[in-house]
């Protein structure tokens, strides 16, 4: 009778210790990684995320000069900052095996080549080694870390792949003849990730396709001396095409309240559906 009652007292510690375990799984915050996360948007994205309360991996090519970053991660004591160069299939490897079993809510591909901000090529005036090095980050890049973490994304509550595309991606919207190469990568991607939607279906895994436009990200909108903005956003701002600093939140909005329905649609930053 005593050793029944000893090993019902194990079964129920037992018990207890599996209810207790999977409560604090269900409490516990959730997990984005973010890629490209030293500057601009995708760091843009790593502040808000903590906020929020996120755990937040931001990775990004040299973790070393991303003064900025590291210093979000000492405010943050939830955000680990990871190197990460999404091309490099040693280091997409090294990370992949750091977080095994790590489940990731979001998995949000930042981390591209912007042709727009570091010299934009036209008609015959082609940099094709460039032309290549672009379609190679901004396709291929994306598709080796989303495959890498793909078992993370389906171990998570939320299961989504998020792919940070352009709205310079659409052939429909083409209303003038530049930047052809970082076009021609966005409308790549944005194939790659509608067909990867339908694959990932099946898993309940959800691929999101976002189109986040230029962020002033700097607020510079409200720069009290308007000659420190950079020309190229003075201009986007007399032009009406700089998205407010709040674009940022209204992509997590977006992306948090996306259902399976949403898996490869292109949407804008505002919630718009963008033509193909």
């Amino acid at each position: 009778m005593l050793m029944l009652n000893a090993r019902r007292c194990c079964l129920f510690f037992l018990c207890l210790s599996w209810t207790l375990v999977s409560a604090a799984e269900d409490t516990a915050p959730p997990t984005v990684l973010i890629t490209g996360s030293n500057a601009s948007h995708g760091l843009a994205f790593v502040e808000e995320y903590a906020a929020l309360g996120w755990r937040v991996i931001a990775s990004c090519r040299t973790p070393a000069k991303a003064d900025r970053l590291n210093a979000l991660a000492a405010k943050y004591p939830d955000v680990v900052v990871e190197e990460l160069d999404i091309v490099d299939d040693v280091e997409i490897a090294a990370l992949r095996a750091k977080y095994e079993g790590q489940p990731i809510d979001v998995l949000l591909l930042n981390g591209a080549i912007n042709s727009f901000r570091f010299g934009p090529m036209s008609f015959r005036k082609m940099d094709y080694e460039w032309f290549e090095e672009i379609l190679r980050v901004n396709i291929i890049g994306q598709m080796k870390v989303a495959e890498a973490f793909q078992p993370n994304v389906e171990a998570s509550q939320q299961k989504k792949i998020i792919a940070m595309t352009s709205t310079g991606g659409s052939i429909t919207e083409t209303e003038i003849p530049i930047a052809p190469a970082y076009r021609a990568s966005k409308a790549g991607l944005n194939m790659l990730m509608r067909a990867y939607a339908q694959a990932m279906e099946r898993k309940g895994v959800i691929v999101g396709i976002v189109a986040p436009g230029t962020v002033d990200t700097e607020d510079y909108m409200n720069a009290e001396d308007p000659d420190s903005v950079p020309s190229n956003y003075r201009n986007m701002m007399r032009m009406n095409r700089l998205a407010p600093r709040t674009a940022i939140d209204d992509m997590i909005a977006l992306i948090d309240r996306m259902t399976l329905e949403d898996s490869g649609v292109f949407y804008e930053w505002t919630g718009r559906v963008i033509p193909w």
